[in-house]
């Protein structure tokens, strides 16, 4: 699914009226009854449910009033605010007008609103066409109601964030329980620096032209089942283990061998042939007892790598869990560089820190080669950042430089390719932020990689995957208790659900 500017959407918006030979105020009513059966879904009995509607004076307003008719059809008790202005546009003119004068209750920002006990808010005062922060004016309207101890859900946008650039946090925004937002997410919706301002979005269908959103250009994706069945492997039944892939995990240190058993884990629960790790040699009961379906090589210390192995035999490589920067072993990284011929590889914990005090050695890591730094990693990778964007404008200029492909953790993780697109994630939870987590992804994304799943197609797939485990786990664990192990158990559970919700797809 295509990540689009306000600008973009608005041309879309125009291209689909003309094609679908409707008018504006159609889409308008389109999105409205859109937001109602999912208001219906919430709350099924309107005729007990109270609602509060603030309304500004563009298409967003227009928007409101469209839904407060519906909601007032449906037997919902319903209070409509439209801010008092002299340029309305022609959509909001049009759907005052089929709403009697006597119901609106026309304000100014300096008024204050009354909030009746348990009313849901819905806010349309602003949508994405917001094309810079709200001025301090707008102060007294949002303090309100985020102040109120009230549901809200913001139509399209939280009213006074800008859709494709940053919004300062001492800036006026309306605070959203949920939004509602139409046909493609927006990119603030996805930046971990707003999450102050809403705590979830849902896309609604719209029926806008397929046709024209397919002909306009983006570098930004959100990752939808669609895309990733689109590159899913299913299994044919004469393959063996050896047509998918012997994986190498590199790592392990005195204390640390819980990181190994981890990547071993979730590779072999993500489909690899065979499965191999080298680690230290006091490593060597610990791993066999907990993963006895992995083979081991072992290092000639005892507390941390000082060699490699041959590498030449494994399909992919992922190198860095629990590994440990000891002199020896930044030593033995570097020869393992030096080692490394065509296989891909994920590059992870250690092995990135080793790499961000020794940026020459970036020009021998293979391109296309995966990266997976958690924050304070790639802080020291590409330097602090400003903001969201200016984050991604580095990592996409490091991306560039050295061709490979970087995540960028967090709640919708970012996927930077050496090309330039970004994939944001649309899997996980933030029980997933816990030591190990990390470790399970390199283990997920080598097995893809192992394989013969192309890096980009095996980053996507595998951020994914290890999302969708981790949000089938919450129901039964919750996130307060979410463990790297419990990614691991609904590994499987998610492949299924793939494979199942794929069959009916390619039907």
């Amino acid at each position: 699914m295509k990540i689009l500017s306000a600008a973009q959407i608005a041309q879309i918006d125009a291209i689909t009226c003309e094609e679908q030979h409707i008018a504006s105020s159609d889409l308008m009513d389109r999105a409205a009854h859109a937001v109602f059966l999912e208001l219906k879904k919430r709350y099924q009995n309107m005729a007990n449910q109270h609602f509060t509607i603030i309304c500004g004076k563009g298409n967003n307003g227009g928007d409101g009033l469209v839904l407060a008719r519906i909601l007032d059809d449906n037997l919902a008790e319903v209070n409509i605010y439209l801010v008092k202005s002299a340029d309305y546009s022609s959509n909001n003119l049009i759907n005052q007008k089929k709403i009697s004068d006597k119901r609106i209750q026309f304000f100014s920002e300096t008024d204050d609103l009354a909030f009746p006990k348990d009313t849901i808010v819905l806010d349309c005062l602003f949508g994405s066409g917001l094309r810079e922060e709200l001025n301090e004016k707008w102060n007294h309207i949002c303090n309100q109601i985020n102040q109120a101890d009230v549901v809200v859900y913001a139509i399209d946008m939280p009213s006074g964030l800008v859709a494709d650039h940053p919004t300062s946090l001492k800036a006026p925004v309306i605070h959203a329980d949920l939004v509602y937002t139409f046909q493609v997410p927006k990119l603030s919706l996805l930046m971990p620096q707003n999450q102050c301002f809403y705590d979830d979005f849902q896309v609604l269908d719209i029926q806008l032209s397929t046709h024209a959103i397919e002909l306009t250009d983006s570098n930004m994706n959100y990752v939808t089942e669609d895309i990733i069945w689109s590159s899913y492997k299913k299994r044919k039944r004469f393959e063996h283990k050896g047509n998918f892939g012997h994986i190498l995990i590199i790592g392990g240190s005195k204390g640390k061998m819980g990181a190994v058993q981890f990547a071993l884990k979730a590779a072999l629960r993500s489909g690899c042939g065979l499965a191999t790790a080298y680690i230290p040699s006091n490593g060597n009961t610990i791993i066999q007892t907990a993963v006895p379906e992995a083979m081991l090589l072992l290092d000639d210390h005892s507390s941390y790598i000082t060699n490699i192995p041959q590498l030449s035999s494994y399909q992919a490589i992922g190198v860095g869990v629990g590994l440990g920067t000891a002199v020896e072993t930044v030593k033995a990284f570097s020869k393992f560089l030096k080692s490394i011929s065509d296989q891909p590889i994920v590059v992870d914990a250690d092995a990135l820190n080793i790499l961000a005090i020794n940026s020459e050695w970036w020009s021998a890591i293979p391109p296309n080669s995966i990266l997976t730094p958690h924050p304070k990693e790639l802080s020291r990778i590409i330097g602090t950042w400003a903001d969201d964007w200016d984050k991604l404008k580095k990592v996409k200029k490091f991306a560039h430089q050295y061709q490979l492909h970087i995540l960028v953790k967090g709640a919708n993780s970012a996927m930077v390719m050496a090309d330039g697109t970004i994939f944001f994630n649309s899997t996980g939870n933030v029980g997933m932020a816990t030591g190990g987590s990390g470790d399970v992804l390199t283990g997920i994304l080598t097995a893809l990689l192992g394989q013969g799943y192309p890096p980009q197609q095996a980053l996507i797939l595998g951020v994914y995957i290890h999302g969708r485990a981790a949000d089938i786990a919450v129901p039964s664990i919750g996130k307060y208790s979410l463990l790297p192990s419990d990614i691991i158990s609904f590994l499987p559970h998610a492949f299924l659900e793939l494979e199942k919700n794929g069959s009916v797809i390619s039907r």
